[in-house]
């Protein structure tokens, strides 16, 4: 398995420059949700259906810019988002669905209300990356 530090992985796949993408820092309060180690201390649900995607201590949180499309307009567009957790073995998922397989990954999307991408997954390192933007803890 690949090894993930709780802070930084190097740059696997630039941001495509896109006219429709838009950078999104995002501020996230890792001491209510990030153990010493950096794992996820709470459930990681879908946003829509509240469907448990990971449970606690699964999940290592990384800062990574990738560009998450937007499926839900016409044209391609997307947000570059910089805060990810960070999932090293595919099968410790709950509810989480693949897509095909687009420039070398695979788009992570909830497994019960289809609703994504919330994520990504590499093919080289066989990492997966789920956005803190687009779910929600219990």
């Amino acid at each position: 398995m690949a090894e993930v530090t709780p802070t930084t992985v190097e740059e696997l796949n630039p941001p495509k420059e896109n006219e429709g993408s838009k950078t999104v820092d995002i501020s996230f309060n890792a001491d209510d949700n990030v153990t010493t180690d950096g794992k996820n201390v709470k459930q990681i649900k879908c946003d829509i259906c509240q469907s448990t995607i990971l449970v606690p201590g699964i999940a290592t949180l990384v800062t990574h810019e990738f560009m998450l499309p937007d499926l839900k307009g016409e044209k391609a567009s997307g947000e570059v988002v910089n805060k990810y957790w960070c999932v090293e073995n595919m099968y410790a998922f709950e509810n989480v669905g693949f897509s095909n397989t687009v420039d070398g990954v695979k788009y992570l999307v909830c497994a019960d209300c289809e609703v994504g991408p919330i994520g990504w997954h590499d093919l080289n390192t066989k990492l997966s990356y789920v956005s803190v933007c687009k779910i929600s803890y219990c």
